[in-house]
Formats: structure tokens, C-alpha cells, sequence
């Protein structure tokens, strides 16, 4: 059969192309690392990379929400340590004063230090985290959530609690709003008459803190025995009580996020541990085996000589060059 000088041409043309195919794609599989560089070298393998890497990401993702709750709660902890600690400061402070002993000048200075703590803990109760947002505002957590009007604390923020994902199916609340913590001190009494169910009107931390410190300029100089130290000995009593209920209210709110920071750190484990999986696998499925592709680019690199001294022949086997 004849050949023609064309397709002769044609096909030493088109033999050195797909040499030289072969050996860019085996050189860009050196440069990057990778085996699969485009999901035509491997469907089912580039499926597989594709959903390691999503779940990878997600993984990651998790990660970074962690250190986030790690970050706010221990932030918040160190809050309401804060309170802790001032709350305690009080009772003592409202033990020293239910004294007999004490004059009015005596109890007017605990009044003073008592306002001072009043401003703390509301301080304390403003407290933000790195972002800027409020811990206790719930998901107002942008605007102020504690206001002092005239001595008396309002609460703006709402009852919202924000949650973050850790993994797949795990949320952890990332803070505490301030009416649950702050604002609802169930069980504590402030002497008015009980709500028609019978159950006793639950007081702010800043109100039962406020009770003391008003308790200290109006009644001062009170001597006893006289019914209005009656009345004061009873105010202290409660005060005393409520400051009890209420440090006993934030010490369950320091052990909900213990139990958190425990859980986090449990699942930040896990997550580890899995990220460990997913790069293993990755490794397996897209890396490549240099000792075979370095092998392979050789041959390649003779393939290719050995096709471009062929069509160099090819092209002096004409009649043209013999007439």
C-alpha cells in the first residue's frame, strides 16, 4: 500500500504531540505533587478527593468554632468570677453592718464601698469578647445590654442563647444572657407581698446588691432596741440570703461552662484525630509516587527523541530529493 508523503507527515506530527502530552502532564505531576491533576486522570479517584477535601474544610471549620467558644467562655468564666468574688466582698460587708456595734458613720462607709461594687458587677456583666460583642446581651449582643438609669439596672439585650457548631452534629452554647444570669435570681425576696400563684418575686443580682446599699444611708444611725432596727436587722437578714441564692445561681452558670470547655476540648480531640484520617487518605489518593513518575518521565523523554529523530527521516524519504 502507498503512503503519501501527507500522511506520512500527519502521522509523525501527531506521534510527537502525544509524546509531548505524556511528558507535560508528567512533568506538571512533578511540580505539583499531585497524581490527579485534572479529574480526567482519574474520575473516581477526583470524586474522592473532592468529597476528603469538603470534609476536610468542614473539619477545619469546627476547629476554628472551638477555639472561638474557648475564647468566649473562658472569657465569660473570668466574668463571673469577677462577680463572684464582689458578691462575696458584699456579704461580708452586709455581715459587718448587721452589727449592733457599727455606727452611722461606719455604715455609711460600707454604703460607699458597697456602691463601688454595685458599679463592678455591673461592669463585670458589660464584659465583651474579642470581637467587640457583648457575652451577656444574648443576640443583641452589638448593643449595651446592662444600663444604669438613677441607680437602677435594665436589661437590654434579650433571652436568645447563641450556639456554635463543633462537629457534624454537636452545637455548643458559645455564652449566657444576662436575664437568666443577671436578672432572675429565682428564689431570692425582696419583702414585698407574693404574686398571686404564691411564689415570691425573683430579684436582680444589681437589685439585692442595691437593697444593701440603700439599707446603709437610711438607716445608719439607727439604735437599738427600736422597731426600725427590727426592720433593719430583717433587711440585712434577706439581703444576706438573696446574696446567697444569687452566688449560688452564678456558681451554676460557672459550672454549665465548665462542662462546656470540657466537651469542646473532648471534640476538639476527635476533630484532630479525624483531620489525621482525612490527610492520610488524601495522601493515598492524590499523591504522587515520584520513583514511578521520575521513571516514566524518562521514558517519556526517549519516546519523544525517538519520534522527533523518526519524522526528521520522514521527511528525506521523497522522490523530489533523488531527481
Amino acid at each position: 500500500m502507498r503512503v503519501a508523503t501527507s500522511t506520512a507527515y500527519s502521522q509523525g506530527v501527531s506521534s510527537m504531540n502525544t509524546q509531548n502530552f505524556k511528558l507535560n502532564k508528567t512533568l506538571m505531576q512533578l511540580s505539583t505533587g499531585k497524581r490527579i491533576v485534572t479529574p480526567s486522570d482519574d474520575p473516581a479517584g477526583a470524586a474522592k478527593v473532592l468529597g476528603l477535601n469538603q470534609a476536610k474544610s468542614r473539619t477545619e471549620q469546627f476547629q476554628k468554632n472551638i477555639d472561638t467558644l474557648k475564647s468566649s467562655l473562658q472569657i465569660e468564666e473570668t466574668a463571673l468570677s469577677g462577680i463572684v468574688d464582689t458578691l462575696q466582698r458584699v456579704r461580708e460587708l452586709s455581715i459587718q453592718a448587721n452589727n449592733d456595734t457599727y455606727d452611722a458613720a461606719q455604715r455609711a462607709a460600707i454604703g460607699l464601698e458597697v456602691q463601688e461594687h454595685f458599679e463592678a458587677i455591673a461592669g463585670f456583666a458589660n464584659t465583651t469578647n474579642g470581637n467587640g460583642e457583648f457575652l451577656f446581651g444574648g443576640f443583641s449582643n452589638r448593643d449595651v445590654p446592662f444600663e444604669n438609669v438613677a441607680g437602677v439596672i435594665n436589661y437590654n439585650g434579650d433571652q436568645g442563647q447563641q450556639f456554635l457548631q463543633i462537629s457534624a452534629t454537636r452545637q455548643v452554647a458559645s455564652g449566657d444572657n444576662g436575664f437568666d444570669t443577671f436578672m432572675n435570681v429565682r428564689g431570692s425576696f425582696n419583702g414585698d407581698t407574693l404574686t398571686p400563684s404564691g411564689a415570691t418575686p425573683p430579684m436582680s443580682v444589681f437589685a439585692i446588691v442595691k437593697e444593701l446599699e440603700v439599707a446603709m444611708s437610711t438607716n445608719a444611725g439607727v439604735t437599738p432596741p427600736n422597731t426600725v432596727q427590727e426592720t433593719f436587722h430583717e433587711t440585712m437578714s434577706r439581703t444576706i440570703g438573696n446574696i446567697d441564692i444569687a452566688l449560688g445561681k452564678i456558681a451554676d452558670a460557672q459550672s454549665a461552662i465548665g462542662s462546656r470547655l470540657n466537651a469542646i476540648e473532648s471534640q476538639e480531640n476527635v476533630n484532630e484525630d479525624y483531620m489525621v484520617q482525612l490527610s492520610s487518605t488524601l495522601s493515598d489518593t492524590q499523591d504522587l509516587d515520584y520513583t514511578e513518575a521520575i521513571s516514566r518521565l524518562e521514558q517519556q523523554q526517549i519516546g519523544l527523541q525517538a519520534s522527533q529523530q523518526t519524522f526528521t527521516k520522514i521527511q528525506g524519504l521523497s522522490l523530489f530529493n533523488f531527481i
